[in-house]
């Protein structure tokens, strides 16, 4: 799942409440622990409980070796096609292609990886 999914989830919107909803029943959910560090870094004051307890409640996939490469692989690839993307998406791509895993986001356009399966969220 990525960044901005468990955001909106976090927010309540109803989208995202009834896409986590749909998915958990498939025992599916999990981030990239690099999503703590972009969910911590917009944190609002008074939120934090709740993130904690909803983040705890994932699983989390730590960026470890394999997954670096990958994305930095992924990055080197685009970037000889003469395209950019930030390194997190990089990171967030190659977590769930190393898992084969898709990836719920409303960013499709974050994700040029032609092996990657994405679920666009707002379409549930």
């Amino acid at each position: 799942m990525d960044t901005d999914i468990t955001i909106d989830f976090l927010r309540q919107r109803a989208y995202a409440q009834k896409l986590l909803e749909n998915w958990a029943g498939e025992g599916l959910l999990a981030i990239s622990t690099l999503t703590h560090l972009e969910i911590y870094q917009g944190m609002k004051a008074g939120e934090e409980r709740a993130t904690n307890a909803f983040l705890d409640g994932l699983i989390s996939v730590v960026v470890d070796i394999p997954i670096a490469r990958r994305a930095g692989t992924m990055l080197g690839e685009l970037r000889s096609k003469g395209m950019t993307i930030g390194i997190a998406d990089a990171i967030i791509a190659a977590t769930a292609l190393q898992f084969g895993a898709p990836l719920l986001t409303n960013n499709i356009e974050h994700y040029p990886f032609p092996n990657l399966k994405v679920i666009r969220g707002l379409e549930v």
